[in-house]
């Protein structure tokens, strides 16, 4: 199996500094001149946020938000396992394009990616840590974490 972190370091968003994951999940745009007569309610630029690259599957170009692509699948993967990383949690790991990672973060982060990544505004919203913990403490039970810790590759796919 691959290295665990991803060994790319170009992608096409940024990071944000300003606000620690912890406390929000922040996704907002770096700004690029549009036509004075181009429709306002359509937001452009480079896609920023707090969540750091660990693992890149779908997206090799970098995370994206606000529809239901594979930028925003790797932006909830991502964030998915940091979540994991931070309660501290072990189990079996999935190989991902570009490093590897827990299969818990991969079985469900397309439900997360749905419930925040794919609604979010175009032009970048926050949304709270404790608002994404109370998510996943509804979504991930111990039936589960008992369940993905000793699954094989093969029963993941299924």
């Amino acid at each position: 199996m691959k290295d665990d972190i991803c060994k790319r370091d170009e992608f096409s968003d940024s990071d944000v500094d300003e606000v620690s994951l912890n406390q929000a999940l922040v996704l907002g745009r770096r700004p690029r001149p549009v036509d004075r007569d181009a429709d306002p309610n359509i937001e452009v630029g480079q896609c920023l946020t707090n969540v750091p690259h660990l693992v890149v599957h779908h997206s090799p170009d970098g995370f994206e938000f606000g529809y239901a692509g594979s930028g925003p699948a790797d932006l909830a993967l991502n964030v998915r396992q940091v979540y994991l990383n931070s309660i501290g949690y072990q189990g079996n790991k999935t190989e991902c394009y570009d490093g590897n990672c827990w299969s818990m973060a991969w079985v469900l982060h397309q439900e997360f990616k749905r419930a925040f990544i794919a609604g979010a505004p175009r032009r970048g919203t926050s949304i709270p840590w404790m608002v994404i913990e109370r998510w996943f403490e509804e979504h991930i039970t111990e039936e589960m974490k008992r369940m993905y810790a000793n699954a094989t590759e093969e029963e993941l796919e299924q």
